[in-house]
């Protein structure tokens, strides 16, 4: 098997960006080993080094600015982490949201209150 065969080769640097935010969902919630403390910290030097360097090469500076803030916000996760706190949240569009701030509300109208009517309705 062929180097080119068994390693990830992203198309692009926003490619690139989508598999780290893919790896680091998968491992956000082990337990913080030295072999994992490691391993993150390889992935944000290739953010902040390749990714940064390609992305303006590409001339995308706004997306090196999100690789950046990528590498920051997992550097944040290690200090929640190291001390000793859950960790929750995961990375979407390459920030760290927090998946229970987002309240899914499927019907806004309080029960016994009247919906104005719509012009339609009103022609009737």
């Amino acid at each position: 098997m062929a180097d080119q065969e068994r390693y990830y080769q992203p198309h692009d640097t926003k490619d690139a960006m989508r598999y780290v935010e893919k790896l680091f969902n998968q491992y956000k919630d082990a337990p913080l080993t030295d072999e994992l403390l490691r391993y993150n910290q390889k992935l944000m030097t290739y953010l902040t080094v390749s990714v940064v360097n390609e992305a303006q090469q590409e001339g995308q500076p706004e997306r090196a600015k999100t690789a950046q803030a990528m590498a920051q916000a997992m550097a944040e996760w290690v200090r929640i982490k190291a001390l000793g706190r859950p960790f929750v949240g995961e990375m979407r569009h390459f920030k760290i949201v927090d998946p229970r701030q987002h309240v899914h509300v499927k019907n806004r109208h309080v029960k016994g209150h009247k919906r104005q009517p719509t012009m339609r309705k009103m022609m009737r």
